[in-house]
């Protein structure tokens, strides 16, 4: 035979039978999500602002961050590649982000960062312009109903940053995959050899 509790009637006069029955409500479900885990949260990525748009970059593809500095321009380079820059005896190409992704950057201050990226499929080293590298963070992927509606190509998925923004709001980012978005700066090139070979 089960158990009843049945409350003490003077206690229940003077909270109401509805009041009682929500508080017991608003417990229970307190104590069930007291065992929830917590969401489960995306690789770390290091979080980069170009204009308006925020960009999750996957953190174990980067090298390091630098202050941006002006490039050597390459002549006939395709508009995003900015030119080379070199870092500890090694060149990088300078990728602009925003134009990689369509973004539109503004008008950028003065300044940025450079994001070094570690060589990839093709050995290439390259590196990408943002108008600013903000923090690392392990974002939360987001569901695909929930995902805003963009740019599809170089974004792997949407994902929620852990806590509100400065104006209490969540940020929602794209993650992006490098490897879809660099794939034509990061091939070698194929052009034949002088000898004809």
């Amino acid at each position: 035979m089960a158990l009843r509790f049945l409350p003490n009637p003077g206690i229940l006069g003077t909270v109401g039978e509805a009041r009682a029955a929500r508080l017991l409500d608003e417990r229970a479900e307190a104590l069930a999500r007291r065992g929830a885990p917590e969401p489960p949260r995306g690789a770390p990525v290091l979080v980069v602002a170009v204009g308006a748009e925020t960009f999750g970059v996957p953190l174990a593809r980067v090298a390091e961050v630098l202050p941006a500095e002006p490039p050597c321009p390459l002549p006939g380079a395709p508009p995003a590649l900015l030119g080379l820059r070199a870092r500890a005896g090694r060149l990088h190409a300078v990728l602009n982000l925003a134009a990689l992704t369509g973004a539109n950057a503004g008008d950028a201050p003065e300044g940025g960062h450079d994001v070094l990226l570690r060589p990839g499929p093709g050995g290439r080293r390259l590196a990408l312009r943002v108008v600013r590298a903000l923090s690392a963070a392990e974002p939360v992927p987001l569901p695909p109903e929930r995902a805003p509606a963009g740019p599809g190509g170089a974004v792997a998925f949407h994902a929620m940053l852990p806590g509100p923004d400065p104006h209490g709001t969540a940020t929602i980012i794209a993650v992006l995959d490098l490897d879809r978005l660099l794939r034509p700066y990061a091939a070698p090139s194929t052009a034949p050899d002088a000898h004809g070979a």
